[in-house]
């Protein structure tokens, strides 16, 4: 009968893990395989980041595609970590691949809910604290991980370091938050922020000018009160052309 399973390269590969991050900035993950026409569920494991916090996914492979949910309890706000963090990212990372940005896990006080899929039919989970809904690469602000209980491969992915502010590297004992969390002003405000501090400025002007602007209209229609739809799409919108333009000068830089 095909299933899904989570398994354990050898006892040295769990001694290894027992630490999240290697001294390198790299991280290692068992592995989730999936099987066609198969369902299982995989309990995730908190980090020191947010110890408290606790989850699972449910993953079922369909005709290529793997869909994946995401349920968390005891969570909390990603903003308390302070400085440039706002909100929570979940990514697939496959063997030898790019971490795949599947997508923004928004929370309902501590809790929260998130559906995704991916080609991918092997592959960790990382669930990561991030400035943006747009991040293209892990920070090192990972907060849960897919358990494993059996044979497999580890995964390891390279982590964003020393680039983001914080006020705090834990938000162990920090109280948690009621109602859904809205972060994307805030979203808004860093993803300018990030592009300023690459120099976009100087080295992309029109596409940062052009970020600018949109940050202007997401401040106005926060300020006027409108429709909280509209202000997310305006803040969205000032992400996805800050970004652009801190990709940009970047490339420019070297």
């Amino acid at each position: 009968m095909p299933f899904c399973r989570v398994v354990f390269a050898s006892a040295l590969a769990v001694h290894l893990l027992v630490a999240t991050c290697f001294a390198d900035g790299v991280i290692g993950v068992l592995a989730i395989t999936c099987a066609d026409s198969a369902s299982e569920r995989v309990p995730l494991r908190s980090t020191d980041r947010l110890p408290e916090a606790s989850g699972a996914i449910t993953v079922e492979r369909m005709g290529g595609t793997t869909e994946i949910e995401v349920k968390l309890d005891s969570m909390k706000p990603a903003m308390l970590f302070g400085g440039d963090y706002n909100t929570y990212v979940l990514w697939v990372v496959p063997p030898g691949g790019a971490a795949e940005n599947r997508g923004e896990i928004i929370l309902d006080g501590s809790h929260a809910v998130a559906r995704a899929e991916t080609t991918q039919s092997e592959f960790a989970i990382l669930i990561s604290a991030e400035p943006h809904f747009l991040v293209s690469t892990p920070s090192a602000f990972i907060v849960l991980q897919n358990e494993g209980t059996g044979s497999s491969q580890i995964i390891r992915q390279r982590l964003i370091e020393g680039v983001y502010n914080f006020d705090r590297s834990s938000l162990d004992s920090v109280p948690k938050s009621r109602g859904k969390i809205h972060t994307d002003v805030r979203q808004a405000f860093t993803a300018v922020r990030l592009a300023q501090r690459a120099n976009a400025s100087m080295l992309a002007p029109e596409e940062f000018a052009q970020a600018q602007h949109a940050l202007q209209r997401t401040i106005s229609s926060w300020r006027e009160r409108r429709d909280r739809t509209e202000t997310a799409a305006h803040a969205r919108e000032t992400v996805r052309l800050a970004v652009a333009a801190q990709r940009l000068a970047q490339d420019r830089a070297f």
